[in-house]
């Protein structure tokens, strides 16, 4: 009998320090996130058919936070859209864009990981489906197209914690019929789960 309770004391103390070996080990999945924020076209043109701010989310894979000093994949993808509907001053009718980039990059975060904020960087590349109608402004000529177009970016930001980090980004297109879709990206990303 005595045996057998110096036995579950011993198989006890073995489970709470597991239990407890567990907790201190930091947890090193990547994390997937959801991203929101504006997107701001870099030139005129595509300023003036969709003005200086449109709406960008996104979804992220992050895996450079859980080793802060060492370039570390990740990938997203974007959804940027654009819309200027017509009223009863405008000569051209309606103009729309929708880009969806999907990129792999490379990330770093500089710091020590107990730091609460943390600076990193990225840089990416891939390809993105373009799908526009737009008039343009100088001709009044008509153009509409679904397409890939390859697409790179560069990212500057800081985590604010684990989970929570904002970025300015930004994004270069190939041109599409002569029209420049590229653009500065400010968003805040929140990670929500470990996979």
């Amino acid at each position: 009998m005595r045996f057998l309770n110096i036995a579950l004391v011993g198989i006890a103390a073995a489970c709470v320090s597991n239990a407890v070996a567990q907790e201190d080990k930091k947890d090193e999945r990547p994390y997937f996130g959801i991203k929101v924020g504006f997107f701001m076209p870099s030139n005129g043109e595509t300023r003036d058919m969709f003005g200086s701010t449109v709406f960008a989310f996104g979804i992220s894979m992050d895996d450079f936070s859980r080793q802060p000093d060492k370039w570390r994949l990740t990938a997203d993808i974007d959804f940027i859209t654009g819309r200027h509907d017509p009223d009863d001053n405008d000569l051209f009718p309606e103009n729309k864009f929708f880009a969806l980039p999907l990129t792999a990059s490379i990330g770093r975060v500089f710091g020590a990981d107990s730091s609460k904020m943390r600076p990193y960087v990225r840089i990416g590349a891939g390809v993105a489906y373009m799908d526009y109608s737009v008039t343009r402004p100088s001709t009044g000529e008509r153009f509409s197209a679904k397409r890939g177009v390859p697409t790179a970016n560069a990212e500057a930001g800081i985590f604010i914690s684990d989970r929570i980090r904002v970025a300015a980004r930004y994004d270069w297109f190939a041109k599409v019929d002569e029209f420049d879709f590229s653009g500065l990206q400010l968003t805040a990303t929140f990670n929500l789960i470990r996979f």
